[in-house]
This record gives structure tokens, C-alpha cells and sequence, in this order.
């Protein structure tokens, strides 16, 4: 990651935020112990510390894993300390096909939730749509 910009996002951070939460550790541990096929985990909402607006995006998998940043991966390699959150639907649903209930799928979250508390402290929030995992809180 280019040093301006991980100034920047230091810079950010620090005006948003006033509790950091996650390490790169800590989030290349979520990545990875969710990263099993029982889960079903592929979809989730990403907002991130420079944006007002959250996306929907494939779920992070292991192998896309770097030290300090997720690699080439949907809009191109970002920082972990850029993840305001991140969350899980209980129900994905492919692009194209958000009306067509035959076409989605259930995702684990109640799953990832029990691991998630099995390996380590993570402040995480069951939403209406699904489980919220936070890398920042203001």
C-alpha cells in the first residue's frame, strides 16, 4: 500500500474514530476461520472508514489473504485498517437475482458467530440483516 495513502487512512481514522478494534491479525484470523464450506459464507456488506456508503461484495477467502492488506480482490487491494465493518446476510443473494428467492442461499451466521467466540474477542452485532463484525467504533 502506497504510504500516502496509508497516511491518509491514519488520518481518517483518527477524526472518525475514537476505538480501534481490529489488527491485521485479528482480521486475517476472521477471514480465515470462516473461510469453511459448512458456513456457506461468499457474500457480504463492506463500509469502509473513507466512505459514508457500504457496498455488497464477496466474502473474503483465506487464500486472498496478505500481511497487511486483503489482496486483488473485488475493488483491487485495500488495507484491513480501512474496514469500518463488515457484515454477513443470513440470506446471499447473487446480483441480478435479489427477487428470485430460488436463487439465494443461506449463510451460517448463528455458525460463524460460535466460531468467531471460540477463537478470540471480537466486537460483532446480530442485525436484522446478519451478523456485523466491527474493525472501528465511534
Amino acid at each position: 500500500m502506497p504510504a500516502r495513502m496509508d497516511e491518509y487512512l491514519d488520518k481518517v481514522i483518527k477524526k472518525r474514530f475514537s476505538v480501534s478494534l481490529m489488527s491485521n491479525s485479528k482480521w486475517r484470523k476472521v477471514f480465515t476461520v470462516l473461510d469453511v464450506p459448512e458456513l456457506s459464507l461468499s457474500q457480504c456488506y463492506w463500509k469502509f472508514v473513507d466512505n459514508d456508503d457500504e457496498f455488497l461484495g464477496w466474502f473474503t477467502k483465506s487464500d486472498e489473504l496478505m500481511e497487511k492488506y486483503v489482496g486483488d480482490y473485488g475493488s483491487g487491494p485495500f488495507a484491513y485498517k480501512r474496514i469500518e465493518w463488515l457484515e454477513i446476510p443470513k440470506v446471499g443473494k447473487p446480483c441480478g437475482y435479489e427477487n428470485v428467492p430460488f436463487k439465494h442461499w443461506h449463510q451460517d451466521i448463528d455458525g460463524a458467530l460460535s466460531i468467531l467466540n471460540s477463537v478470540g474477542h471480537f466486537d460483532t452485532e446480530i442485525t436484522d440483516r446478519g451478523l456485523r463484525i466491527y474493525g472501528f467504533r465511534e
